[in-house]
């Protein structure tokens, strides 16, 4: 297919895996000018050309190389960008501005990379100075990927119109993104937003997470923590059908897909984890309203238990909302639009760009 073409994804969920429908339009509708996001996550690069309405002009995946070290991670990333920049048939001059996301946080005041969780040897790296001296371009902004998948479902999601939104994202950990007003929250030392470490409980037998802190969220409501407690379970010999499904070499998604599938079957233990969680993730809900105030808190990641629209989506968002509305104060959590996200895998590459449009503006009216 021609890569001067604008299209959309319409995308169909179920436990975070997605069919793709693409929608193509002529080069000619892009609104312009045109943005750049960069989103750097699992095992892959991808790369977004996005218009000025938030459509996706050129879409271009490659796997990221991380394990060969940020300074050839980055020279990839460079010439990766400037083949995605090509299939539009234009030139990274005509770029308006390149952002760059990333599962982790930077200095503000280094613009250095500080404790990657799963990239260590990227600890003080510089990746916005080497990504601009690598693809000659004056300037890439840098943003946390949960943001930037925050302000993708803002921007052209399922917040779209609203003022404030909350994702969380449930993967291996809990990951979040804050927009308030067309801003990200960052915080002073680049750790706003840490929604998967508040504290949920502070009892002393409190589960560990992986930060190795009790208590938190994470340690809750992450698909680490549901294949954890699923074993758990089993190893005292709970009748389930799981006991027949989940192995020991189930990788932590595999075990929280089959946690899903036994509950859309009706079984109780599945359905008590798929509860239990819900419940949890309401309560750590409650402290965000009481703090942020959204408007509209929205779930995603990789275990969404079958999504909008499934029995057991259904299920896990409604137990969401009970505790919330149970716990909230002044009404807030009846107020509340509380939703699974609608952009998926690609929300980060369409957020990123979208932040930097956000940034580049700003930018402009405060020259003028």
């Amino acid at each position: 297919m021609d890569g001067g073409s604008v299209y959309n994804l319409k995308r169909i969920h179920n436990m975070g895996i997605m069919a793709e429908e693409k929608i193509f339009f002529p080069v000619v509708e892009a609104a312009k000018p045109l943005f750049v996001g960069m989103s750097f996550g699992g095992a892959y690069l991808k790369i977004g050309v996005i218009d000025n309405e938030g459509r996706t002009v050129s879409f271009f995946a490659t796997p990221h190389l991380a394990e060969q070290g940020p300074e050839e991670a980055t020279k990839h990333a460079a010439k990766a960008l400037q083949e995605a920049v090509e299939k539009t048939g234009t030139t990274l001059s005509s770029i308006a501005a390149t952002g760059y996301s990333f599962p982790g946080t930077i200095n503000p005041k280094t613009e250095k990379l500080q404790r990657p969780p799963n990239f260590p040897d990227w600890q003080d790296y510089p990746i916005v100075a080497k990504l601009a001296e690598y693809t000659g371009l004056k300037s890439v902004m840098f943003f946390n990927d949960a943001n930037a998948a925050a302000y993708a479902e803002y921007w052209v999601g399922a917040a779209k119109g609203l003022q404030s939104v909350c994702l969380l994202l449930l993967d291996r950990g809990v990951g979040c993104g804050i927009i308030v007003e067309g801003r990200e929250i960052r915080g002073a030392n680049g750790y706003g937003g840490e929604f998967g470490h508040i504290i949920v409980d502070p009892s002393p037998g409190a589960r560990w997470c992986g930060c190795l802190q009790q208590g938190h969220l994470e340690a809750y409501c992450s698909s680490t923590a549901v294949a954890r407690r699923t074993r758990e379970l089993l190893d005292v010999g709970h009748p389930t059908v799981l006991l027949n499904t989940v192995t020991p070499q189930d990788e932590i998604l595999d075990i929280a897909r089959k946690v899903y599938e036994a509950a859309d079957g009706g079984d109780e233990l599945a359905t008590h984890i798929v509860l239990d969680t819900a419940r949890f993730l309401g309560l750590g809900i409650v402290t965000l309203l009481h703090t942020i105030d959204p408007e509209c808190v929205l779930i995603g990641g990789g275990m969404m238990f079958g999504g909008k629209g499934s029995k057991v989506g259904n299920m896990f968002l409604n137990r969401i909302r009970e505790e919330v509305e149970q716990r909230a104060i002044m009404g807030l959590g009846k107020n509340l639009k509380l939703d699974f996200a609608a952009l998926g895998a690609f929300a980060s590459t369409i957020g990123t760009a979208g932040l930097a449009r956000e940034e580049a503006l700003l930018f402009s009216v405060m020259e003028e």
